[in-house]
């Protein structure tokens, strides 16, 4: 079974890959106001940093200071006959891939300090993001669960006419058993998406939604695989992260 998953996270990436040097080298200067607010709203949850984490923080360990580096992918759900899509030249596609590197560090007191990369070869296409989590668990006194809190912060830039900015807070709840812990959050997220060149005449776009996922982590010794379902908004995301610690 955990070779599967592997393998499936490793398949996606790879195909994640193909997708956006394909499809995101296009000039969007044919959208009007309409069309600019749907694609904003579908690359806006796109951009959105997801947990992709339990409850437990990774300075729980042994030594100080705990380390995690993870390959991620999440893929949102689309509207493949959208107008907004055709008209940026891309058709018939159902999922957007968003393969991307996390780095996490855990540090003393429950803090947890994140960020992610993507950047493609042949891609126009770029996202960073960080986000600080603060879990408190232990002040609650029932035993295996965990708690957190946690602000983040992703961009989007490189598609021509358009950058998508995010921010937001989430609080989770999750179960601090062995190997497997699953875990719920629910927050909200402002995604802005400001034009520029060619659609400079059109109106900056803001909107603030909800966000809920559902999750669990397996661990094995440094080895772990994070699977979430999400939503932003009406949204619907999938996420596997594949990712060791030490």
């Amino acid at each position: 079974m955990k070779k599967i998953q592997v393998l499936l996270a490793a398949s996606v990436l790879f195909w994640s890959g193909h997708v956006y040097a394909a499809s995101f080298n296009i000039d969007p200067a044919g959208l009007g106001q309409t069309q600019f607010n749907a694609l904003a709203d579908d690359l806006g949850a796109a951009t959105w940093m997801n947990p992709s984490n339990s409850a437990e923080p990774h300075s729980a360990g042994l030594i100080p200071v705990g380390v995690q580096v993870a390959l991620e992918v999440s893929s949102l759900s689309l509207d493949s006959n959208a107008a907004h899509w055709n008209l940026v030249g891309v058709n018939n596609v159902d999922i957007l891939p968003m393969p991307r590197l996390r780095l996490s560090a855990g540090i003393p007191f429950g803090l947890d300090l994140s960020y992610m990369v993507l950047s493609l070869p042949n891609s126009n296409f770029e996202m960073s993001g960080f986000e600080g989590r603060m879990a408190f668990g232990n002040y609650i006194p029932v035993p295996f669960l965990e708690a957190n809190i946690r602000y983040h912060r992703s961009s989007l830039t490189g598609i021509p006419g358009m950058e998508v900015s995010n921010y937001g807070f989430a609080a989770m709840i999750g179960a601090d058993t062995p190997i497997v812990k699953p875990y719920i959050e629910f927050g909200s997220v402002t995604s802005t998406t400001t034009p520029s060149g060619a659609l400079s005449a059109l109106a900056s776009h803001e909107t603030t939604q909800s966000t809920f996922t559902l999750g669990a982590k397996l661990q094995f010794a440094l080895f772990i695989l994070n699977a979430e379902t999400s939503t932003v908004g009406d949204k619907d995301l999938t996420s596997l992260k594949l990712g060791f610690e030490f």
